[in-house]
């Protein structure tokens, strides 16, 4: 019977999905091979010689069986790393991107700010998803400044009932006893008028934080087959223009936000950047007004104060 060590089936693992087309091979083999192993990726490295039983082998084959259906690993996984958390995610809500972690980097930066200027802050995260955002904010501002945390105050809403469950599956995973920190809601975009959230919180929000569906209708076609076909495509696609997602916040947030030194934060499509800098403008008075880079250069991550 053929021996197969880690390193021979990562070999194989990674050769075959590059013969695939698989994208992202190395990557891809290494979670999975850790994943069945119970090893970190660097752990792989430093077990090079550990011969696989079978029950380890049959677990990887059906792991790759999967990709080669485009599975995203994340998915077969059920995990995402995400900035200094792991997710427990699933196909109810979106993988969490790189991209996505510099709308953190922004929003912890702009939420220590004001925390300077105040004795508190509101802040809002609208479609929170698996709530990466949200739980990263809270981690990493209590982190940054542990006093901080008694002073902030975190709300997250979304649409979708399954992907808020998955939301507060990570909360009492990432946060324990702490999971009740962050308001989570099921509503379209805001709870309505008629709730007590809406007039406790009408003028008081220092911040909102968003990465809506932005994807056009027309746009989704072009998305890899691995997001097309197994991402939700309610926290994908945004409209015809990509755009009316962020209109109807826009919109709705008037009421909430503090009219003076509240901060928008919103994740976009490049292409449509501008478009949404000049929708913030028609709806709110902007003081100032950037789109930040993402890691390819490309402008990803608007940032206003009204």
């Amino acid at each position: 019977m053929e021996i197969w060590t880690v390193k021979k089936i990562l070999d194989w693992g990674i050769g075959f999905f590059k013969n695939k087309d698989i994208p992202q091979a190395r990557l891809s083999s290494e979670l999975l091979l850790a994943a069945v192993l119970g090893l970190t990726r660097m752990e792989l490295y430093l077990n090079y010689s550990r011969t696989l039983k079978l029950q380890e082998l049959a677990t990887y084959k059906e792991h790759i069986l999967k990709m080669l259906e485009f599975v995203p690993v994340q998915y077969i996984l059920g995990e995402a790393h995400f900035r200094n958390i792991r997710l427990y995610v699933n196909e109810n809500v979106l993988i969490p991107r790189p991209e996505t972690e510099l709308v953190v980097e922004k929003a912890v930066e702009a939420a220590l700010g004001l925390l300077n200027q105040r004795a508190s802050i509101n802040i809002l995260e609208i479609g929170t998803g698996s709530g990466a955002i949200a739980l990263s904010l809270y981690s990493e501002i209590l982190n940054s400044s542990p006093r901080d945390i008694a002073r902030i105050k975190i709300t997250a809403t979304e649409i979708s009932r399954k992907a808020l469950k998955v939301a507060k599956k990570n909360a009492e995973n990432i946060l324990s006893g702490d999971a009740g920190a962050i308001n989570m809601i099921q509503c379209d975009i805001l709870p309505g008028d008629d709730t007590d959230w809406s007039s406790d919180n009408k003028g008081k929000i220092d911040m909102v934080v968003s990465n809506p569906p932005y994807i056009s209708e027309s746009g989704l076609n072009e998305l890899p087959r691995e997001i097309r076909e197994y991402e939700p495509k309610q926290a994908l696609v945004g409209g015809e223009t990509g755009l009316e997602v962020y209109e109807r916040i826009l919109s709705k947030i008037k009421d909430i936000m503090r009219p003076s030194s509240a901060c928008i934060i919103f994740e976009t499509d490049p292409m449509v950047g501008g478009k949404l800098q000049d929708l913030v403008k028609e709806y709110l008075k902007v003081k100032t007004i950037i789109l930040n880079k993402d890691y390819n250069q490309k402008e990803r991550i608007l940032v206003a104060y009204i």
